[in-house]
Parts: structure tokens; sequence; C-alpha cells
């Protein structure tokens, strides 16, 4: 035990530096390269991007990670957390463009290998800024072993797999319809596109029939696309238009002819029933134009400007800025019809936030039909699990419905496509190694594509890269598969189910069986924490407010399993609050134990008595909660076991039940009291720990040692409190002992007893002969110091309660407090009614409150669709309400009656 004293308030400041250097040069969280084949508990860090600095949506999910870490190293011995960095292709690409031209100067002005050079700092500022922030945050990963999605392994790693998919066919390049962002002026997947819905308006143009012989209205929200149209399409048995299907229509401004033609995708009541249709630029219409081998036509650059087949007054202009030209053009020339106010979906970039333009063009693919089967397979047959499961559905929805991925991006930031083609026979070929001629012909010039691959592209390799995959296999067994992935829904597509059709294809094996997804965290508006809104909480404000285990604390305390998280910088007094009542806890304990000659006494074999054996059930209970809890992912209940018994069964009951045995005990009472308390924080302290590590290793370094429980160099390498004895009939008897106490504090609360009243009632209770609980004096004596009172008396069950008494009474007891000699019942109190009258009308209220509760548990609606959980607190609460109702007419009928007592 420590010798220094212990502040009044705990300063975060002061210890969490200090502890988590003491972490690092005790090398606490690293794995040892010692070779084993023995599975080891390993998590997967979702590798967060070194575009700036965390917000607490990574720091929720972190969270829980390190605590299933920290749990299953200190129960197991061995837990592997793989930390790691992603080089965010896009998403860096961007910020360092920004920083560009806040310099007045861009990429193409610096060149490629400039801005690999910039893009590299970057990374090494950010990347080391979020480190730092894992340290603060108390995140024990292996600092000494970090990934880098970039780095040589990796990119080795990224090389073999994008070898051997193109090798088998599973890599192609396609002329396809991409998502197109004019302002990154790259290729999207179709997971980084979000749809927005978008106020805007739905136009109607007039194409004439060519034959003269009449005229078909079109309608649109794009009206700036007509010179890409290539057809007029209607529903085959629409009958407003059966006749003219076969004949030509003319584009106005361009007078281009282009067929009617009959598909079924068109719906007949939306807008005139008949759609222009754009192959090049819509995705729709593009499958519509492969089904009737309709040309394609591009009439947008990569800016998102009007060019190619167009009058040439519309050339260059921005596609919004077109649109407006087009509608009045059409107006002069009398080709359009009207307009009316419209709200759709649009697609947005998720990564630059500019809106979609669906672009025609060159990409690599991966196929991924057959990939995604397994990946599907998988979860049909429960080998890989969703927390929450509903997430399932979603999972095999879009499995089943996957396209191929487009694995291409035009950028400079990221692992460079490995495909070269040969100038002198024009072989196309992909390497392991940067080829010094063609495989083919044997010439030297080679060119190497341009393009960068998609980041997700070597995240999905996640689960086999940080182990040395593909150069060194045999490293991979002890991590793979890995435990349990806790990230958020968000990337479910991107990354979860990606990494698990990776891990199948390259190993043969799922790379986890567990998935736990967080909830997402929002700001009080429920807009989800971006760096792009700048809406984030940095984690680092909140250490500084109020210390990382507050912030960690919260941060379980408030995330459920999936769902939303509204947060603000306040919420993270919660956590505080309860650091400074476990801090208060420990300050007390090493009071009591101050001026020890020894440690404490062994509890085994001791005579405890009931508070003892009670609280030490609690902690036996609390413990296997928070195992049963961890195992199925509830963590938003784990934490909650954890709150109950540290701050209620502990601190409140368990400590002020020790002062008062500790001012009526002998000396060998007294030195059991202090092993029982030292014996059940120190283990309190333990069960915490992963969860609150800063706070509970300082607190630990002040406890004498038990004998009981053996220590390790640190608190975060001891041992997790598991299998502890219970006493359970002994532990019923405490609450019965907490249950009175806590019935006559809440009397003399309730009927605003005065204070210099209080502490001389004397109170009755009754135990009921159907318990064979009964109190000793002890146990009266305790009660007497827990509920603040002069005087306990038990009465035997035949034994009649004092009259003019305030009663309560539960299935076990009865009690009463006699007030008449200390309390005028009739008289107003400073303004309020009389004590009388307020029992009348308390009973009033309740039995009002209890029908509406009756009524609702009568209503079949009710039972029917709400919660089982909900049905059942209103169940208790009924039950809660006919006690007190019993409780308030006993009171009356004390008062009223002459006869009682």
């Amino acid at each position: 035990m420590s010798s220094q004293t212990l502040s009044k308030f705990p300063h975060p400041a002061d210890y969490e530096p200090r502890i988590s250097k003491l972490w690092q040069q005790h090398q606490c969280f690293e794995i040892s390269d010692e070779h084993t084949t023995d599975p080891i508990y390993t998590i997967l860090m979702p590798p967060p991007n070194v575009t700036s600095q965390l917000h607490m949506g990574h720091g929720t999910g972190y969270t829980l990670q390190d605590w299933f870490v920290r749990w299953k190293r200190m129960s197991e011995g061995r837990a592997a957390w793989i930390c790691g960095l992603d080089h965010a292709g896009i998403a860096t690409q961007m910020m360092v463009e920004k920083q560009l031209l806040s310099e007045g100067t861009d990429k193409h002005e610096i060149g490629r290998e400039a801005f690999i050079v910039r893009a590299k700092a970057w990374k090494e500022k950010y990347g080391h800024q979020i480190l730092d922030q894992f340290k603060a945050m108390g995140f024990s990963c292996d600092y000494s072993n970090i990934a880098y999605t970039l780095d040589e392994p990796r990119s080795r790693g990224v090389r073999y797999a994008f070898w051997t998919l193109y090798n088998k066919g599973l890599i192609y390049r396609g002329k396809r319809l991409v998502n197109w962002d004019p302002s990154l002026q790259t290729a999207l997947g179709d997971d980084e596109v979000e749809n927005r819905q978008v106020a805007g308006a739905l136009h109607e143009l007039i194409y004439p029939l060519a034959d003269g012989s009449g005229k078909v209205i079109v309608a649109t929200t794009r009206p700036e696309t007509m010179f890409g149209d290539m057809a007029v399409a209607v529903h085959p048995t629409d009958p407003r238009y059966m006749d003219m299907v076969g004949k030509l229509v003319i584009v106005p401004l361009i007078n281009r002819t282009i067929p009617i033609i009959a598909d079924s995708y068109v719906k007949q009541d939306f807008g005139t029933g008949a759609l222009k249709i754009t192959p090049a630029h819509d995705e729709n219409d593009y499958e519509i134009g492969k089904r009737h081998d309709l040309d394609m036509i591009m009439v947008l650059d990569e800016h998102g400007c009007l060019c190619g087949d167009v009058p040439e007054s519309f050339k260059g202009l921005d596609r919004f800025v077109a649109r407006k030209a087009v509608i009045k053009a059409l107006k002069d020339q009398s080709c359009y019809h009207k307009s009316h106010s419209y709200t759709y979906s649009v697609p947005h970039s998720s990564r630059s936030g500019a809106i979609i333009e669906p672009k025609l063009c060159s990409q690599w693919f991966v196929r991924a039909s057959e990939m995604a089967k397994q990946a599907a397979q998988a979860a049909r047959d429960d080998e890989i699990c969703f927390y929450p499961k509903n997430w399932k559905k979603t999972w095999l929805y879009w499995l089943d419905n996957i396209r191929d991925w487009c694995i291409s991006r035009q950028l400079w930031w990221g692992h460079r496509i490995p495909i070269w083609t040969c100038n002198h026979c024009h072989h196309v070929f992909s390497s392991l190694e940067d080829p010094s001629c063609c495989e083919k012909c044997g010439h030297t010039e080679l060119l190497q594509d341009e393009d960068v691959l998609d980041t997700w592209f070597s995240s999905w390799l996640w689960p086999l890269s940080p182990f040395g995959w593909p150069d060194h296999t045999q490293n991979l067994k002890p991590f793979y598969p890995s435990a349990v992935l806790i990230t958020g829904p968000d990337i479910i597509f991107q990354w979860v189910a990606r990494m698990t059709m990776a891990g199948l294809t390259f190993h043969g094996q799922l790379p986890f069986h567990h998935v736990l997804f967080t909830a997402i965290v929002c700001d009080k508006q429920g807009r989800k924490f971006s760096k792009t809104l700048g809406n984030g909480i940095d984690p680092m404000d909140v250490i500084d407010s109020y210390g990382a285990d507050a912030l960690r604390f919260t941060t379980a305390f408030m995330a459920p399993q999936g769902g939303k998280i509204k947060m603000e910088i306040s919420d993270f007094k919660l956590g505080q609050n309860f650091v400074h009542k476990i801090w208060q806890a420990s300050r007390y304990v090493k009071s009591i134990c101050d001026g020890l000659d020894s440690e404490c006494v062994p509890l085994r074999n001791q005579s405890l008595n009931t508070w003892q054996k009670g609280l030490l059930h609690e902690l036996a209970v609390c413990a296997d909660q928070v195992k049963t809890h961890l195992n199925l992912y509830n963590t938003h209940e784990a934490v909650r076991a954890l709150y109950q018994y540290s701050w209620n069964a502990l601190c409140d009951w368990g400590i002020e039940a020790c002062k008062s045995a500790l001012k009526h005990s002998t000396d060998h009472q007294q030195q059991l009291c202090q092993s029982v308390m030292v014996y059940a924080h120190e283990s309190a302290l333990r069960l915490l720990h992963p969860l609150i590590p800063f706070v509970t290793e300082e607190l630990w370094t002040h406890l004498p040692s038990h004998p009981d429980l053996k220590r390790g160099p640190a608190l975060c390498v001891s041992e997790y409190p598991q299998d502890l004895e219970r006493y359970p009939s002994d532990h019923a008897h405490w609450l019965m002992i907490q249950q009175i106490s806590h019935k006559i504090r809440g009397l003399k609360q309730n009927f605003k007893i005065p204070q210099s009243v209080s502490n001389q009632l004397n109170v009755y209770v009754k135990i009921h002969a159907t318990t064979e609980a009964c109190l000793s004096d002890d146990e009266s004596c305790l009660i007497c110091d827990l509920a603040h009172i002069n005087k306990l008396y038990v009465v035997n069950d035949d034994q009649n309660l004092p009259r003019q008494s305030l009663v309560d009474c539960t299935l076990t007891f009865e009690l009463a407090i006699p007030i008449a000699d200390h309390v005028d019942l009739w008289a107003e109190k400073q303004g309020d009614e009389s004590l009388l009258d307020f029992l009348r009308q308390t009973l009033q209220d309740t039995q009002g409150y209890y029908q509406k509760v009756q009524k609702k548990l009568q209503n079949q609606a009710f039972l029917e669709k709400a919660d089982p959980q909900i049905i059942e607190n209103t169940k208790t609460h009924s039950i809660q309400l006919v006690e007190k109702i019993t409780a308030l007419q006993k009171s009356l009928d004390s008062f009223s009656n002459p006869n009682h007592g």
C-alpha cells in the first residue's frame, strides 16, 4: 500500500499521463514474440483514417474494444488488440489538396511525386496525433506493432490479392456507368454514395413526332442531359402510347431523331408516363439502353460540364447552369410544356458532398457475386452472428443483390494499380514485383496504370495483412479468426462484408464469427459526428475537462447495441461523478487501513456476519453478470451491473454498514471489517479496470494487499474476479435489512419529519412468520445506524404495532413509526397541509395512479405490442402501488381507529 495520502478529489491530469507511461514502460500490452500456435483472444481495430484527429464517434467504438481486450487480458492472460492506421486515399488527398489550395497552388502544379511527399507528411503529423489520442484514452494496443495500410508489408498483401484475383479472372477492366464525383474527379463505389432527399422540379418537355403526326411530352428532373437522349420510353401497356411505339421523335435544340420504345420499367402514373432515356448519364437508363441495344453518348465531362455533341452555346457550362439555359432555350422554341415542384432522391458523394454524376468510363472491377454467396451463406448458417441480430437481414439483402465492385480511383494517393501495358506488343499483365520487362515479348518499355486502388481494397485484407500475410502465413494461426469485430453499422458493406469475403477467398475461413455493431454517435440535432461537418466532440476536450475515465464510462453507459447516441460534452459529468464516487470509497477504505501492522486477514474459514456475506455475494453476482453480459455483447447491461454494485452495494450500503460495525465491534471484528472492505473494494477496482483503467490503477496502488487476491505487477495484468463464493440466504437477509432501513428513511422523507425529530424516533418492525428471517441485536443496531433512528423494536407476528404511527409494509415485514409524541398531526406546517391531510391526499393520488396502471395492463393492444420488458416493469410497478396503498391506508387507520394498538 502506498504511504502517500489520497487527495480529497481526483485530479486526472495528475495521474493519467503518469500511468499511461508506466504501462508503456512495462510493455503491459505487447504481444510476446515467442511463437505459439495457441489461439489468442484478438480484436481487430477498425484503422482510423489519417485525415485528422479522432472524434467521439471513434472514441465510442474504441472504448468498447478496449474494454473487451482488457477484460480478456485479465481473465485469460493473453489478448491482442490489433492497432493500425488507414491511409484513407480520397479523404487524405482531399485534405492535402485543400492545404495546397490555401497556399495558392494545386497538385498538378507541384506534380505527382511532390504531392506524395506532402501526403506522407500529412500522415506522419496526424498519425502521431491519433496514437497520442489512443494513449490519452487509455487504449491498450500493442504500440510496438502498428500496421499501416500503405506500409511495405501491407502493400505486399494488396499486390498479392490483386494479382491473385486478376489471374483468376475475378478482376477485370470494363466500360460501365460508375458513380463519378465531379469535385474530386474520381469514381466512387456504390457504398460511398449517400442518397439524400432534394427539393427540385419535374420538367415536362415537348418532343415532336418526326412524321409530324403529333408530339410526346416527356418528364425529367434533368433537362440538361437531353443532348445524350437515345430514346423515349413508355410502358408497353400504356394506352396513350401503344400506337406510338416504334415511331421516331425529334430531340429539341439538336434535331436528332430517336425511337419510342416500350419498357416495363416505366411507371404509367409517374409524370407523363414517357421518359427520356440517356444511357450514358443515368443508372436506370443505362440498364434500359443495354436491353434495347441503344448507343451511349457522353455529354458531360469529368467536371460535370456539358461537352461533346451539344450546341456550341452550351459547351463548357456547368450542369446546373446549363439546366437553366436549356430550359430557357426550350421555352424560346415552344418545346417546354410546364414544371411542378418535386422532391426526389439524389445521390451525393459521402467524401466531398458533391452531387454524383453517373459517368460512362473504363474502370477496374472485382467480380463479387461468388464471394458474396459464401459470405451470405455464412450468415444464413449462423456461422457469423450479428449483435443486434436485425443486421442479418440488411447483410443478406446487400450480398444477395451485390454488384461488381469498382476498385479504381483517379487519385495519386494510395496503392497504385499493379497493371502494366507493354508499349511494344500491348500485352496487359499484373505482377507481384515491379517488372523490368514485358512478360510476353521481353520489351522494356512498360506503362503502369495511372489509377490507384480504392482504399477499402487494402482495408478488406485487415484480418490477414497485420500478421505478415501472404509472406508469413504461419503467423496467422494464433490470431485468425479474431474473437469479435466491433465497429459501426455504417461500414457493414464497405468493410465488414468485404473482410468476410476476403477471409473466405484468401484463407478459406471466416475472419470472425461475431460482429458487434456499436451505436452511431450524433450531436444533439441527430447528425452523425463527421469530420466534414465539424460537429464531432474532440476526445481531448473531454479529457481536459473530465478525464479519460469519465469519457470511457459515460460512453459505455450511453451506448446500447446499435441505435443512436445524441451526445454533448456536458454528458460526461455522469462519468466524472462515478469516478468521484469510487475515489471517495477508496479514501475511506484507505483510512480504515492506515496504521495496519500487517496485511489483511484471510477471509476463508472466518465467521462473517450478514452484511459482510451479503456484500461478498453481491460482488460475486456482479462479476457473473458482467461476464454473462459481455459474452453476449450486452455492454449496456454490463456497465449497469458495474454501476449498481460499485455505487449502491459497495459505496452506499457497504461503507455505511462498515462504519456502523467499526463503531460497535471488537478488535477481531474490526480486522474482519477492514479485510472485507479491502477485498470487496479491490475486487470492484478489478471489475471496473477494463472500463475505467486510469483511476482504478491509481487507486489500486493505495490499497493494502489482500492475501486472498493475487497481485500482478500492475492492475491491468492482475486477475479478473470470477467464480467467487456466494451466500444466497445471507444476502436475502441483508436485502431485508436494507429494505427496512430504506423504508424507514422513505417514511421520514415523504412525510417531512423534521431533522430535529428524526434521530429521536423509535421504530417497530413486525417480521411475518411466513419467513425464516429474524433480526439479531447487532442487526437491529445496524438498522438504527443506517436509518438514523433512536431504537428499533422487533415485535412478534401476533402482536399489534403501536397506533398513531406512519406505517409501511412489504410481503416480508411491516413497520411503524409512532410520531404523535413528536409531531402535531393536525397542524399546518409553514403553509403546507397537515400530516393527516397529506396522508389522505397521497392515498387518493396513489389510488388514481393505480387505476391508470391497471387500465394499461387491461389494454390488449398494449399487451400485444409493447416490449416485454416494459410490460414486466408495468406489472412490477402495479404491485408496488398496491403495497403503497396498503401502507397509506394502514397509516390512516392507525391515526383514526382508537382501538389500533
